[in-house]
């Protein structure tokens, strides 16, 4: 007896290819922060203790970290997706943790409050938008059980 419900294909895919979108979004804004000297001339101002190429390396380091913070829940939501569809099967308990984590990460998002970035409004519509496909995965399981 099984303890979930199939993962749909067309679930599968609107999931996977939102999240290569938001990680693609996410390197290339990571990789302008990084190349932008102007930026870095900005950052580089409040640390007078430092010289200009040890700050670069943190600058670099710090930004690269950022963006790894960010692209962690993106990155663990795809290979649970795969895996999902592929061996395991998907049950409210799927929904509800990638909701939450989903939710979280458009609020981190949301925080950054980057309203100059176009990155910012493409990672927020996508967060919207996995969100709503996860949470019609209830409509799927309810309809497999009989509800």
């Amino acid at each position: 007896m099984h303890s979930g419900t199939k993962l749909p294909k067309k679930h599968m895919y609107i999931i996977l290819i939102s999240l290569s979108v938001m990680i693609l979004s996410m390197s290339i804004e990571t990789m302008m922060r990084v190349k932008d000297i102007t930026l870095f001339d900005l950052w580089y101002q409040g640390q007078s203790d430092l010289s200009r190429e040890a700050g670069y390396n943190i600058y670099v380091t710090g930004s690269l970290s950022y963006f790894f913070q960010r692209v962690i829940v993106p990155m663990a939501l795809g290979i649970h997706t795969y895996f999902a569809y592929t061996k395991i099967r998907v049950n409210k308990l799927f929904v509800f943790m990638w909701t939450v984590l989903l939710g979280g990460g458009l609020a981190y998002n949301l925080i950054a409050f980057q309203l100059g970035s176009l990155f910012y409004y493409i990672n927020n519509i996508l967060f919207i938008i996995l969100i709503v496909t996860v949470l019609s995965l209830i409509g799927v399981i309810n309809k497999n059980k009989g509800l």
